[in-house]
């Protein structure tokens, strides 16, 4: 990512560093049937914009060890909410939002050398599945992304591995 567009964004890589870090809210107003990043709350956006601190009072005990990660479709939504939050919140944007997820995501299963090339296609429709059901065990969604990125040809995901979620 070249350049934050809000104050306090993160990017898709910097969340794959340490996936289970931050607390994930989706703020899209979509149903339980679309993609999501695994282990997210799904939280309206207008529900949150309308009562922030009654949302911080809510996740008050989570908030004070993780910081919360917004996400909505392109990321827009999600920073716009930000700046909602108390100064005292740790709270940001994923840059990009779930359309930023999804094409990093499918870049990386494309990636990745399978060791049974028959059953290529078989294991990364699995994985997506995974990698986009909110209900994957937040273990087993860190776990996949740590093979996926040790396993790119791409350095920088690589690097990512010894790298981490950076909560400041």
């Amino acid at each position: 990512m070249l350049f934050r567009k809000y104050k306090s964004e993160i990017s898709i890589e910097e969340l794959l560093a340490n996936p289970t870090a931050p607390l994930l809210i989706d703020v899209r107003g979509s149903t339980d049937f679309d993609p999501s990043i695994p282990g997210s709350k799904r939280v309206y956006l207008l529900d949150i914009e309308e009562r922030t601190r009654e949302f911080e009072q809510r996740f008050a005990t989570q908030m004070a060890t993780r910081p919360l990660l917004l996400y909505c479709a392109k990321g827009e939504g999600s920073g716009y909410l930000v700046d909602l939050f108390s100064r005292k919140a740790r709270v940001h944007n994923l840059a990009g939002g779930m359309a930023s997820y999804l094409a990093t995501i499918s870049r990386l299963l494309h990636e990745h050398p399978y060791r049974d090339s028959a059953k290529r296609e078989e294991t990364m429709t699995q994985l997506l599945m995974a990698l986009t059901n909110r209900q994957t065990d937040p273990a087993t969604f860190a776990t996949i992304i740590d093979r996926l990125l040790r396993s790119s040809p791409n350095p920088e995901f690589r690097k990512l591995v010894a790298g981490g979620f950076n909560s400041s």
